[in-house]
C-alpha cells in the first residue's frame, strides 16, 4: 500500500535542483541515520508522513492522508521496512512489498527532498533528531 501511495505522487522540481546541495553517502548518513524524517507527498490525495530511520537499518513509520501532520501520531497508519543508502538515494522496502523504492536525497541543514528520477516527482520536509515520536 505505501509502495502504490508513494509512487503515484507527482510535484517536478528540475528546476530548484541548483538551491540544495549535493551531499556525499557519508553526509547523508549522518543527517539521517537515527533521525526520523518527516514531510508531505504532493498525491492524490496529498498526505503527510513521518519515518524513523533507525541506525539498524529497520524503518518505521505513519501516513496520512491530506495536510495535517499534527494528526499523523493519532490518526495514521503504520507501517515498517527497511532503509539503506545507495550513494545519493534513500532506499526503502516496506514489509509486505517485493520491490524497493529509491529516492535521490537530498539534504540542507534540517529540511529534506526526495526525488524519484524517473518520474521527477518527490516529497520533502524536515529532519529531526531521534525517534520524537515514538515510532
Amino acid at each position: 500500500m505505501l509502495v502504490l501511495a508513494i509512487g503515484s505522487f507527482s510535484m517536478p522540481v528540475r528546476a530548484q535542483d541548483a538551491q540544495w546541495p549535493v551531499s556525499s553517502e557519508d553526509d547523508l548518513r549522518k543527517a539521517i541515520t537515527g533521525a526520523t524524517i518527516t514531510g508531505e507527498v504532493k498525491a492524490q490525495p496529498p498526505f503527510n508522513f513521518t519515518e524513523f530511520l533507525g541506525p539498524d537499518g529497520k524503518s518505521r513509520g505513519k501516513l496520512i492522508e491530506c495536510c495535517n501532520p499534527d494528526k499523523v501520531l493519532t490518526n495514521g497508519t503504520s507501517y515498517a521496512g527497511e532503509w539503506t543508502l545507495e550513494k545519493d538515494n534513500l532506499c526503502l522496502l516496506y514489509e509486505g512489498e517485493e520491490q524497493k523504492v529509491c529516492w535521490r536525497l537530498q539534504v540542507k541543514g534540517d529540511q529534506f527532498r526526495m526525488t524519484d528520477d524517473k518520474s521527477g516527482y518527490s516529497g520533502e520536509g524536515k529532519i529531526r533528531s531521534g525517534n520524537p515520536d515514538n515510532l
